[in-house]
């Protein structure tokens, strides 16, 4: 008799489960398995299946599948180990990351065998003669009961509903014009999601809404699934966008790069056109942008509800648009297409912190298909490709040197450039790299500075209140802000680092006219009268490179163009370079001007820019690293060593580099060293690199003891070293 391989969405590796009682292990590889863990049930994968023979220990039985067949195909499961060996991660950590959505809700009944002995069921379970619903009863008692033998259980996936709001009664004369007006429009819908939706729908206030519902007018019900618009919202089918015309190339190229939006649409679209594919996005938004203009896409993402992802991830597909999420697909795409390859959303922040793009290429490689690098600029990983090139508009740039232009944060060209575009009644973005009023705030006599308890980092100064907050961006540590210096008692305070509420601030007072919106992560104002066409400035973080297109857009400013640059990161660089040609993009037919504050002008990707070269700057990047034994010349592996305390922290790292002393040689480890930020949250980091090619570095973590009393965290294809949130 055979036994299960069990991935379990844990970060453990898998295990092994007895078949469910009466099931063989024929055709199980790829199906989802109810099992026993820790009290209570939990739905794993079937990775594979082995001879009971080599236990030596009591095996516990599966409690039932909830497929016919195989739900993750044969393939992707072989993908998934394969997967788990490039990011040497636990399978089950994997599995987490890439179906997050695994386990459905379930419908769990129970009951006695027939004929069980009354003496081995625990008090109060002694009625289970007939079935019973599962829940409300003792967990342990029913694993006591399973482990006895004598449970007899039913386990089926719940039936995915959504509730809906319906019309119940018609409308009549006691309704008022606003009651009236939204049942009709309830009646027209058919359905709504929410109140929020009918009440947006019917222009009145959600109160009018709740009324009807109060009364009997409306009332709600359970409906199967819909597809959801774009966002996983269920609302109206989705819209059919425009038809674009495709650009086909005779002989697809790896990598294609460069053109306008609208060009890079039209190649897409000629990848794609009568096959099936699987393209892939770094984020939901910009795959939203793309969707509009491929309306028999169908979208794969995480912000569709989990219930919706499992219903859509065994359905036929043929052109795929989804996040990482969407590589566990069960169809054989064709072709797979990496948009915007380069971007850092494409990096897990936690789990197994893989790099989606590596998994894609694996991917690819194991289905025997091509695949296509579509981005405006090539990355470092992708230069040496054979690539397609379509020409760019080069962009207007002007930079404005800091090192002898007078006026903080903005410059006088900056405000001579801004106040024409009020003139103008045009549109600007001004963009900055922090949120709040300023990165520091120092006393002027002494020089102390206000620094975070639990971070290596000076606490963010806000404006609000009378005297306003200091707010660490990464633990969210608070306190107010000293009326008088702590160590010397004066009043005379000096905030460094312009933040977007200092130019906020900044620009009202140089500028009063001006019509200012703040658009951060965690602050957007409403923009739509900018989206209308008024003019206006629209102040923000990088969160702006997501925000809808503003259609009289004539300036791109950034007052400190430096601050996106100087990190504690080799692909900072490349970074900056490319948020530079997302920002000449901004607008998807003009060429807004592109105005930097720097105290270097003649860097070289402002040069590149000038130029309107796309890929100068890149293969320079890739010379530099490959000399310097950096990636994509090898793989780089981080370890994070952390502890509460800087000793045990130390000591920990110290005695993991001897571990791999004797492995690596002096090429291949680096460290160990402090954390360019040395403590964050409380915790003393250290970091060891190891580079070298995936077979090297699997042979050197391999059995790799943990470090004493300390937490070691293994990061591939690290895209960061700073460890911080964003800012």
């Amino acid at each position: 008799m055979h036994v299960l391989r069990v991935a379990l969405p844990l970060p453990l590796e898998a295990m092994s489960y007895l078949p469910p009682h009466g099931a063989e292990t024929e055709e199980a590889i790829g199906r989802r398995v109810v099992v026993p863990w820790r009290n209570e049930l939990r739905v794993g994968l079937v990775i594979g299946a082995e001879e009971e023979a080599g236990h030596t220990f009591h095996l516990r039985s599966a409690v039932a599948y909830l497929d016919k067949s195989s739900w993750v195909t044969p393939a992707g499961v072989e993908f998934l180990l394969a997967a788990t060996a490039e990011v040497f991660a636990p399978v089950g950590i994997l599995l987490s990351d890439l179906i997050p959505f695994l386990e459905p809700e379930l419908v769990h009944r129970v009951r006695l065998l027939p004929g069980a002995q009354k003496s081995v069921v625990p008090k109060g379970l002694s009625s289970l003669d007939d079935w019973q619903e599962a829940a409300g009863l003792d967990p342990k008692a029913l694993d006591q009961l399973r482990e006895a033998g004598v449970l007899e259980e039913e386990v089926n996936e719940k039936k995915p509903l959504r509730k809906a709001l319906v019309p119940v009664k018609a409308p009549d004369q006691e309704l008022s014009p606003k009651a009236r007006a939204s049942l009709e429009a309830l009646y027209s819908l058919g359905e709504a999601a929410s109140m929020a939706e009918l009440a947006r729908y019917a222009e009145v206030g959600t109160a009018v809404i709740k009324r009807l519902v109060e009364k009997g007018y409306i009332g709600l019900e359970e409906r199967a699934l819909a597809q959801p618009v774009m966002a996983g919202c269920f609302e109206a089918p989705r819209p059919t966008g425009q038809t674009i015309e495709p650009i086909f190339l005779p002989e697809p190229p790896p990598r294609i790069n460069g053109g306008r939006l609208q060009e890079r649409l039209r190649l897409l679209a000629g990848l794609v056109q009568n096959k099936a594919a699987l393209v892939l996005f770094p984020e939901v938004s910009l795959l939203n942008s793309y969707l509009k203009s491929f309306p028999g896409a169908e979208p794969f993402h995480g912000e569709m509800p989990p219930e919706l992802r499992r219903q859509q991830f065994s359905k036929h597909h043929q052109l795929v648009f989804a996040t990482y999420q969407g590589l566990m697909l069960p169809f054989a795409p064709e072709r797979i297409v990496i948009v915007e390859d380069a971007a850092d959303a494409y990096k897990l922040a936690a789990g197994s912190r893989a790099h989606a793009v590596r998994l894609i290429e694996l991917r690819a490689r194991m289905l025997g298909v091509p695949t296509t690098y579509l981005s405006l600029v090539p990355s470092v990983e992708t230069i040496t490709l054979k690539g397609y090139t379509a020409k760019a508009p080069t962009p207007r740039i002007h930079t404005i040197d800091l090192n002898t232009e007078s006026g903080w944060p903005f410059t006088g060209q900056a405000v001579s450039l801004l106040r024409q575009v009020e003139e103008h009644g045009r549109q600007a973005v001004v963009l900055v790299s922090r949120r709040g009023y300023s990165a520091v705030l120092r006393c002027k006599s002494c020089q102390w500075k206000a620094m975070c308890p639990n971070c290596s980092l000076p606490l963010r100064f806000h404006r609000y209140g009378r005297a306003g907050g200091l707010l660490c961006h990464q633990c969210g540590h608070r306190e107010e802000a000293p009326d008088l210096c702590p160590d010397c008692g004066s009043d005379v305070f000096e905030p460094k680092g312009p933040g977007v509420e200092w130019l906020e601030e900044a620009l009202a007072r140089q500028l009063p006219g001006i019509k200012q919106y703040r658009y951060t992560a965690d602050n957007k104002d409403n923009i739509e009268p900018l989206l209308l066409g008024e003019p206006g400035v629209l102040l923000g973080t990088t969160a702006i490179l997501r925000a809808p297109v503003l259609p009289e857009l004539a300036l791109v400013l950034l007052p400190y163009a430096d601050g996106f640059v100087l990190q504690a990161d080799y692909r900072a660089a490349e970074r900056y370079h490319r948020m530079l040609w997302q920002l000449a993009e901004l607008h998807p037919r003009r060429r807004p001007l592109l105005a930097l504050q720097t105290y270097e002008p003649k860097q070289f990707a402002h040069r590149m820019l000038e130029k309107g070269d796309l890929e100068g700057f890149v293969i320079t990047e890739h010379a530099l690293r490959s000399s310097l034994h950096y990636p994509p010349a090898v793989r780089m592996l981080k370890i994070e060593i952390s502890h509460a305390k800087e000793p045990v922290a130390r000591e920990a790292a110290m005695r993991l580099a001897e571990a791999l002393g004797p492995r690596a040689s002096a090429d291949e480890l680096l460290g160990p060293a402090p954390a360019p930020v040395p403590r964050i949250k409380g915790q003393y980091v250290f970091h060891l690199l190891l580079r070298a090619s995936t077979p090297r570095l699997s042979a050197l973590v391999h059995n790799l003891p943990s470090p004493k009393g300390a937490r070691m965290r293994i990061d591939p294809d690290p895209q960061s070293f700073v460890g911080l949130l964003e800012d």
